[in-house]
């Protein structure tokens, strides 16, 4: 790729391409994303909310869009764990402004994809809409060419793959991957905070998992009042063609039916009933759990496409940290940059080589969490069966910086320690 500030294409406009844009925007290299669909056009409450945790709330604040997100979401500083009997068991930390710098953030995703938007929007970063990348036509050490659904082609000096765990790029970049249907699905729906039944004396604070002998049932603060509450549980399913899961989506009255007629009703507690008895079907969602084998390689083999994100490595969403590992991505990439372009010397191979360790690294150690905190969501008869290793417990009074490992990462610090490793050997020139 060329040695000077040329042009980067994002294929991808959710959440990690557009936090890449801003990035790159910091280091003044300029950049076009190009989105499939109008994403920006979506309603507020199309997708659910998602949960920002400290981690990602430090890069946020980074691109100047934290105080915007504070005025659209829920603030919050623990999850918490109840029993069939409704008693608090366990509480899991997701942030802290004492000991993290940030509370942890709930809010629509949407609104966070339209507040990334907006930012690019003021720094007149380009966004296409309705562009479909195919294939990848041609690839040089300087530039490398693609193609979309309406026959136009273009060249960048880069390709940055942020189009999720469906990623076309990922097929190019590590061909034969295949998607790992992990036989689970998430259904969910909005439910007005004022429609449950919250019993007294029974100290509910949200967002809160409830476990019964039925499976977990979850509920969740969508509105920055709290107005508005998330409720969802999981289930074992069968996989579907992508014509399949349209089609089990669009059937709402089904989805509804199925929610209703899982388990023991009276297995539920009366707050779960609540929840249950007037489901609006305009909210419902469905989140379909994959993951993918690791990849060998992030970056073709010339090195001029790269992806991240979900597109890499695809997380459950059991600890609510997808999104903020798809933007420590982002960062950690960004940050490799900038010092490519300062130091001469540095390597853009092995510059993609320690990002890649790393940040595989990292999802390693947070996979072992979601299965920790996958197990922590079964029954707890079936929790008693498995070793204390294999369930995540809140150490806190002992160790109050337990989850400071995942709230604090130390990228600057890590890439500033590889950057002084690497000017010691050879010179390759930064790709932009």
């Amino acid at each position: 790729m060329s040695p000077k500030p040329q042009s980067v294409a994002i294929v991808g406009g959710g959440l990690a391409g557009m936090a890449m844009a801003l990035a790159l925007h910091q280091l003044y290299i300029p950049c076009t994303v190009y989105e499939a669909r109008n994403t920006h056009s979506a309603s507020k409450t199309s997708s659910g909310a998602v949960m920002l945790s400290p981690n990602a709330l430090r890069i946020l604040d980074g691109f100047g869009v934290y105080s915007e997100l504070q005025k659209k979401s829920f603030p919050f500083e623990y999850v918490y764990y109840k029993n069939a009997d409704e008693q608090t068991i366990d509480r899991y930390p997701f942030g802290g402004e004492a000991l993290f710098g940030y509370k942890a953030l709930r809010i629509y995703r949407q609104e966070l994809l339209d507040t990334l938007y907006n930012a690019c929007f003021e720094r007149k970063i380009r966004v296409c809409f309705n562009k479909k990348f195919t294939n990848v036509t041609e690839e040089t050490d300087t530039t490398v060419a693609f193609e979309f659904a309406d026959g136009t082609t273009t060249t960048a000096s880069l390709l940055i793959g942020a189009d999720g765990i469906h990623s076309k790029i990922r097929d190019y970049v590590a061909p034969g991957t295949q998607k790992k249907f992990m036989g689970m699905a998430a259904l969910t729906w909005e439910t007005p905070t004022k429609q449950l039944r919250i019993p007294e004396g029974k100290d509910y604070k949200f967002p809160v998992s409830v476990l019964t002998s039925n499976d977990v049932f979850v509920l969740a603060p969508q509105k920055p009042d709290g107005s508005a509450m998330l409720s969802g549980m999981q289930f074992p399913i069968e996989d579907h063609t992508r014509e399949g899961w349209e089609q089990l989506m669009a059937d709402k009255q089904g989805l509804i039916d199925r929610v209703r007629n899982s388990g023991d009703p009276e297995a539920w507690p009366d707050i779960v009933k609540s929840a249950m008895e007037d489901i609006n079907p305009e909210s419902l969602n469905m989140w379909v759990f994959y993951s993918i084998s690791r990849l060998q390689n992030w970056a073709s083999a010339k090195r001029s496409v790269v992806i991240l994100g979900d597109a890499a490595h695809a997380i459950p969403p059991t600890t609510g940290n997808g999104a903020s590992q798809a933007f420590e991505d982002v960062m950690t990439l960004a940050l490799l940059l900038s010092a490519l372009r300062e130091h001469k010397g540095l390597k853009w191979r092995d510059a993609l080589g320690f990002w890649q360790r790393t940040r595989q690294d990292r999802i390693d150690r947070l996979l072992v969490l979601t299965r920790q905190l996958n197990n922590k969501r079964l029954p707890l008869e079936k929790q008693k069966l498995l070793s204390r290793e294999d369930v995540w417990f809140d150490e806190s009074a002992e160790n109050p910086r337990q989850m400071a490992w995942l709230y604090e990462p130390k990228i600057e610090e890590e890439v500033k320690a590889w950057t002084g490793e690497a000017l010691k050997k050879g010179t390759e020139t930064c790709p932009v």
